[in-house]
């Protein structure tokens, strides 16, 4: 038995994919929200001076359930409402939040975490084992909706995937307070001791566990299969801050949370998450003093502030690349791997990185996991890089390609590209319009939605082919298993390529205690998904440039996740 008292000394960096979370309380009273999105309860008491930030991000919210949520947006109020298990540290390592301290048997197919005695919920109530046990069954058995929430404890928990398979089987009806879970691999052995018991060893399972993601504990009267409470302020939460208001739309607002275990060391008494998805709007009320953070400012900006203390360079793990649709939703022309290949390599990636900043801000990637994760002995991304590639930029060859397929001026491929409604993603799909169009035998359509909706219709298939973004920091296995069956509600893989794809995932896991044996399979994995079957078009790894005000301290950034638990202003 391996007993960790701080947190493991690993070499792996630390998770937060969108990291989500939620709470609950006497939620299941609260009347649903209108329309408009808008749930704000009376404005929130002024805080002292100076004790106030606003951080503006680019995206409006969609939910603040931690079964649910699959932004970044809605994890930026998540992970500052809700705590779990374990934080990233200063080190960017996982470090005791909720627990003292935790344990990993031998055979690393146990952890056994060991709660503080002084955690409650924001309401006074005592959290317990049991929170924990309830929130990962709570998850599982919400619906099929959620299945990339749950993707994680499905692969890695004894007993979880045909526990959810059940609870969708049998609907909204699931109690997952009653039903029998004597074969899921989380316990609570006593109201402080929590015990998971894995599939297979999963050495960064404490750095994906990390902030107040979809581990985090739920009060027991939570609704299960609803997520309305958790945009509807007053629900008690168990993090450094509380929800006092939010309008989906426009803002989310957090005030201190008084019954934190460390509420001493919370400095900023409330933040507000402003909506503007404009990044010049962004630039401009951050110029005027209106906002301390801007999260998305347009490229100029970025040279502009270049040497200054106001630029904020938040390099992550990360591909924002293009999902192709060769699935059951998908056209024809997609299932024809000759097409995907040329749709491919007419894509010159240096030059949409050149419109929309340059290659220190946006490394380009030929390859879907970014730099920044272990592989065998060292980057994974950099140890593959160094074997090249046989997928490049060649338009000849892509209208080769498309010309033997039966397009030309005279037969268009016609393409809708859909893409979420923001200026930067606008900009890239301008340079793709150009480059394919440039092949004088494809026609591009664009199709731009609303960012609060445009994953959820990724998840049913309806798409064609349209921009991804995909981060984490604890493994490339979190990257790739995203495209196995059932991590996105309708598969975006046909069925051969989809149980080709799924076994060689399902190969890397059966070896995944070695780790040169590990790496290797999910760079065979990742082979077939890039550059043998062209599944993916990888573009470019997305480093945030943000502004912040002079006058703001301690601000910090750990890999995927905001920590402004010390944060404060001069």
């Amino acid at each position: 038995m391996k007993k960790y008292l701080g947190y493991l000394l690993s070499g792996v960096m630390a998770l937060s994919l969108a990291g989500c979370s939620g709470g609950g309380g006497d939620s299941a009273a609260t009347p649903t929200p209108a329309s408009g999105g808008s749930t704000e309860t009376a404005a929130p008491a002024a805080s002292t001076e100076g004790s106030s930030m606003t951080v503006a991000i680019a995206m409006q919210f969609d939910t603040l359930d931690p079964a649910l949520s699959t932004t970044v947006y809605n994890g930026y109020v998540i992970n500052s409402i809700y705590s779990g298990m374990l934080r990233l540290g200063d080190d960017d390592l996982p470090h005791p939040d909720l627990c003292t301290d935790y344990e990993i048997s031998d055979d690393g197919l146990q952890w056994t975490f060991h709660l503080r005695d002084d955690i409650t919920f924001s309401d006074g109530t005592p959290i317990t084992a049991e929170n924990f046990v309830f929130s990962v069954l709570r998850a599982l058995s919400y619906g099929a909706e959620n299945a990339f929430r749950t993707s994680s404890i499905c692969d890695y928990i004894v007993g979880a995937e045909e526990y959810r398979a059940n609870a969708v089987e049998v609907g909204a009806s699931f109690d997952c307070l009653t039903e029998d879970h004597s074969n899921v691999g989380v316990e609570a052995v006593d109201d402080h001791t929590v015990v998971y018991t894995l599939n297979t060893p999963v050495p960064f399972f404490d750095i994906n566990m990390s902030g107040g993601g979809v581990w985090s504990p739920l009060p027991l009267d939570t609704p299960q299969h609803d997520s309305v409470w958790s945009i509807t302020p007053g629900y008690a939460t168990n993090g450094a801050y509380n929800l006092a208001s939010i309008d989906l739309n426009d803002a989310a607002v957090v005030q201190k949370n008084p019954t934190y275990w460390n509420a001493d060391a919370v400095k900023m008494e409330e933040i507000v998450w402003q909506v503007v998805t404009d990044p010049n709007a962004q630039l401009a009320q951050f110029e005027s003093g209106d906002i301390d953070v801007a999260l998305s400012v347009p490229t100029e900006a970025v040279a502009k502030y270049l040497d200054t203390e106001n630029l904020w360079s938040l390099m992550y793990p990360s591909c924002y690349s293009l999902c192709v649709n060769s699935g059951p939703n998908g056209p024809d022309y997609l299932k024809n791997k000759n097409v995907r290949k040329a749709l491919y390599i007419a894509i010159d990636k240096e030059a949409i990185v050149n419109v929309i900043g340059n290659t220190d801000l946006y490394p380009l990637l030929n390859g879907y996991v970014p730099f920044g994760l272990p592989g065998a002995d060292g980057d994974f991304r950099t140890e593959r890089d160094a074997d090249g590639y046989e997928l490049h930029y060649d338009p000849e060859e892509a209208v080769r390609l498309l010309n033997e397929e039966g397009y030309d001026e005279n037969n268009k491929l016609h393409i809708t590209y859909k893409y979420s409604k923001n200026s930067f993603h606008e900009d890239v799909a301008t340079v793709l319009q150009s480059q394919w169009g440039a092949l004088g035998c494809v026609d591009v359509d664009f199709d731009a939605t609303e960012g609060n909706v445009y994953y959820s219709q990724i998840d049913e298939g309806d798409i064609e082919i349209g921009r991804y973004g995909l981060q984490t920091s604890d493994s490339p296995m979190t990257m790739l298993k995203n495209w196995t069956t059932g991590n996105l509600v309708t598969p975006l893989l046909n069925e051969t390529e989809g149980a080709i794809y799924d076994q060689m995932i399902n190969d890397a896991w059966a070896v995944a205690a070695d780790p040169a044996a590990f790496a290797q399979k999910l760079h065979e994995a990742e082979d077939y998904l890039v550059q043998e079957e062209v599944l993916q078009f990888p573009l470019f790894q997305f480093a945030q440039a943000a502004l912040k005000q002079s006058n703001l301290h301690d601000a910090k950034f750990h890999i995927t996740t905001f920590d402004f638990l010390s944060c404060y202003k001069d």
